[in-house]
């Protein structure tokens, strides 16, 4: 079924001051996410909820100003932020809004809204380089590279080095070899940035429907992880990946360019399948009626060993063919 939203014109309205004051609550989340990783996906879904919550209730200027109001907080880090977010949150509700108009899916919903994001972050990226007359994206990486070129001089490094009676050898010849897997990795932040992105839309879009399901507003629900399920085709983007990645090597730049765009399809679109392989795992437990200590468990398990962590994507590819938990396909 794709949306279903009931009449909520009798329904209380929300108090425009309380949500402002949760937009505020949610940026400081995502600020004190710089220090602490993966926190920033909390802040991420939550900014958005109250301008949602107010689109949704058809009161589109005040769902503006509780995103503006909420976003002024980041003139405290930048001059241009608070513009970005109010953009990405006006934009995310209209998306939801429109969404519930026309009856997409939640996974729908889902990856417009990080399309949205994405697009956004170009531009924003765009005009930030347009107005300091340089490109800073160039910059960060030539910034980056500069420090892991000049990395084994540094100071603390060598004291580091007399500490643990590491000699020069030993050093250099580790360096050597980890150097390029440093260098490339300010080149799969793109990858990163979608995963993380997705995911925060996707506890955002959770938590929508737990919340606005009370308003009378109700979303059609996310479907049982166990039911997750992916169209044959995506599997073109692991392909494209491993494309790139064994092209013969014929020019340093280009090589390491090919490799980059590679990882980043196989970041990406391996995490798809591992998520799926976790799914017909799961659907596999519903049909033995596993315990959920013992799923929990081999989960658990299943993480700490690489072998055995590279087979579950290969389980969510081999899925879409063979079916393991006979889903009804179109």
């Amino acid at each position: 079924m794709p949306f279903d939203n009931t009449n909520n014109v009798n329904n209380p309205r929300s108090n425009l001051f309380k949500l402002i004051l949760f937009t505020i609550l949610a940026f400081i989340i995502l600020l004190i996410s710089a220090f602490i990783p993966f926190l920033g996906i909390l802040g991420l879904s939550l900014i958005c909820v109250p301008s949602i919550s107010l689109m949704l209730e058809g009161r589109k200027w005040e769902s503006i100003i509780c995103s503006l109001v909420g976003s002024m907080l980041l003139f405290l880090v930048s001059r241009t932020l608070p513009l970005f977010f109010t953009f990405l949150i006006v934009g995310t509700a209209f998306i939801y809004l429109y969404c519930l108009n026309k009856n997409k899916s939640p996974f729908r919903c889902v990856i417009i809204n990080s399309l949205w994001f994405i697009i956004l972050f170009i531009i924003y990226l765009v005009i930030v380089s347009i107005a300091k007359q340089e490109n800073i994206v160039m910059s960060f990486i030539n910034d980056y590279r500069y420090l892991i070129d000049n990395f084994p001089e540094g100071s603390m490094v060598k004291q580091y080095m007399q500490l643990m009676a590491i000699s020069d050898v030993q050093f250099k010849t580790l360096y050597e070899q980890s150097k390029n897997v440093f260098l490339m990795l300010p080149y799969l932040i793109p990858s990163l940035i979608a995963i993380y992105v997705f995911f925060g839309n996707l506890i955002n879009y959770y938590w929508c429907f737990s919340l606005f399901k009370k308003k009378g507003v109700i979303l059609k629900s996310i479907p049982l992880f166990k039911t997750w399920d992916l169209p044959w085709f995506y599997v073109i983007g692991v392909i494209a990946g491993l494309i790139f990645i064994l092209i013969p090597h014929f020019n340093a730049t280009y090589d390491f360019m090919f490799d980059a765009v590679g990882v980043n399809f196989l970041i990406v679109f391996g995490l798809l399948y591992t998520t799926l392989g976790f799914s017909v795992l799961w659907g596999m437990f519903d049909k033995f009626n596993v315990s959920l200590v013992w799923r929990l468990l081999i989960i658990f398990a299943i993480s700490f060993f690489l072998i055995l962590i590279i087979i579950v994507p290969v389980i969510g590819m081999l899925d879409v063919w063979i079916n393991f938990r006979k889903l009804e396909r179109n």
